[in-house]
């Protein structure tokens, strides 16, 4: 009789912790594959997604690339959208105005693949459509704010 269980229980751990397990796997050579919390990369990356990511060796990152990044004490992941004064800034797809300034050395890991939570498409982050995608959307944030405000205006 094969018995098998299945642990159901949800463990919290907390983020400093969870994020030093993710940077040893990645300073071992693994690749590692997280769940995004929350909806700062909407519309392309959900709350509950997954990403594939690889540790970030330096060197030449390509824009529009989606990185795993400490940004004051925090980890956040958000795409590289250009440099300013010899500082990486990072946005996130779903933030209108927020925008993070971070050394070169706070990049931790570059995302290759992204798995919606409802799909078993598989999306290569680093193939040139997916990059110029999410820079077209940076890019045209004050037209989604002006949208954002008119919309709140007629929902009045």
């Amino acid at each position: 009789m094969n018995e098998q269980t299945k642990d159901t229980q949800i463990r919290i751990i907390s983020n400093e912790l969870y994020f030093t397990e993710v940077q040893c796997m990645l300073d071992d050579g693994k690749e590692v594959r997280i769940r995004i919390k929350g909806n700062s990369m909407r519309p392309f990356i959900q709350d509950g997604d997954t990403v594939l990511l690889s540790a970030y060796q330096g060197g030449t990152l390509q824009l529009g690339s989606n990185v795993l990044a400490r940004h004051q004490r925090k980890y956040v992941f958000h795409r590289y959208v250009g440099k300013k004064n010899g500082q990486i800034v990072l946005a996130g797809d779903g933030n209108l105005v927020l925008r993070e300034y971070i050394n070169p050395t706070a990049i931790i890991a570059v995302a290759l693949v992204h798995f919606p939570q409802n799909s078993a498409k598989e999306i290569n982050l680093n193939h040139s459509h997916a990059r110029f995608r999410g820079l077209i959307w940076y890019h045209i944030r004050l037209i989604r704010r002006i949208i954002a405000k008119l919309n709140r205006i007629m929902q009045w």
